[in-house]
């Protein structure tokens, strides 16, 4: 297993990803002299537009797009939409049969892409969100847990009921790795300011499903906990609307990427993974025939999780609370703190003393 740096590639605006999203496949316009090299997004189920997971990797398919053509190289970048499991292996053998470089969302899609990959060797997968083995596949596993755990530490500081939520989309291990992160975090933080604090969770059922995330957030908060930890993709939208809606000091926070501006204060801070980065290293990788499969791993050492600036939430968070997430994140770096990435590991976690 690899550990990979990613370049310092800035972020992309994920507005307007999809205002044409009534088909299910995108070809963006380019010149009658465009490059023979295509690149196609395999959507995980819910789309695009869900602000989370699917839009940032269609932001990265764009960022590559750009950072070419600013050299005078021109690529198609197209994305294909999965309505529902059942439709991974017809998309990614339709993509298989149009691409150079195939890039599959989730891990509900691994057992795919290792089947279709098989019978396409000239063609390059990028497998986002676990470990798919195969010559032609380069495979990313981002060590979420990590930031996760500083968002939990975070919270111990900010809560007020000393409760907090977490309410997954579904029961997978990169949502088990952000729930693990977040809960040691939280326990940690919670020792820290000798406070007794507890974790709610309700699991959706579905990344596709805005309005039952809504109803449990609702009966979350009503068990007075006044911080919500969304892990639900398209679904999580639902908790944020729900969020918006409380009085006083209640918060959610987003996942994935900057979801900070969907509910400006209401957000306490969103815990990255920096998708986009790889997916448009990747493709520049492929186009310029740098690609290499294997499994990579990407934490908080390579720049790839973290949580955003707060820039909404800053004068809620006191001054010992931020300093107590900086030292976590060193010494996450440096080994001193190893987060549990499972709830295996979870129960036999000692919440260290953060110095």
């Amino acid at each position: 297993m690899k550990s990979i740096g990613i370049s310092g590639w800035p972020g992309v605006a994920f507005l307007a990803l999809v205002a044409s999203l009534g088909c299910s496949e995108h070809t963006p316009s380019h010149s009658e002299h465009a490059r023979d090299f295509t690149a196609i997004l395999i959507t995980d189920v819910g789309g695009l537009g869900d602000k989370g997971f699917n839009d940032s990797g269609w932001a990265g398919c764009l960022a590559a797009q750009r950072r070419l053509a600013e050299q005078g190289k021109r690529i198609e970048v197209k994305f294909i939409e999965s309505e529902e499991q059942t439709d991974y292996i017809a998309n990614l053998n339709t993509a298989s049969e149009r691409a150079d470089v195939v890039i599959a969302l989730g891990f509900l899609i691994a057992d795919a892409v290792e089947q279709v990959a098989r019978y396409n060797p000239a063609t390059r997968y990028i497998f986002i969100d676990g470990q798919v083995q195969g010559a032609n596949i380069a495979s990313f596993d981002f060590h979420a847990n990590e930031a996760a755990f500083l968002a939990g530490l975070l919270s111990a500081y900010v809560t007020q009921t000393g409760v907090a939520g977490i309410i997954p989309g579904m029961d997978i291990p990169p949502v088990e790795a952000f729930a693990a992160g977040f809960r040691a975090g939280f326990l940690t933080g919670g020792r820290m300011r000798s406070r007794e604090v507890r974790i709610l969770s309700t699991t959706i059922g579905s990344f596709d499903d805005p309005v039952k995330a809504k109803s449990i957030a609702l009966s979350l908060l009503n068990q007075n906990a006044d911080i919500l930890f969304q892990l639900a993709g398209n679904s999580g939208l639902g908790v944020i609307e729900a969020v918006k809606d409380q009085p006083g000091r209640v918060f959610a926070i987003g996942v994935d990427i900057d979801q900070d501006d969907l509910a400006p204060g209401k957000i306490l801070t969103s815990v990255l993974k920096r998708m986009d980065q790889i997916v448009a290293d990747q493709i520049v990788a492929a186009y310029e025939g740098k690609f290499q499969g294997g499994i990579y791993t990407a934490g908080l050492k390579d720049g790839a999780v973290g949580l955003t600036d707060m820039r909404h939430t800053r004068s809620c968070v006191p001054e010992e609370a931020l300093a107590a997430v900086q030292r976590a994140r060193a010494a996450i770096v440096s080994g001193k703190i190893t987060v549990p990435k499972t709830y295996a590991e979870l129960e036999t976690f000692n919440p260290p003393a953060v110095e």
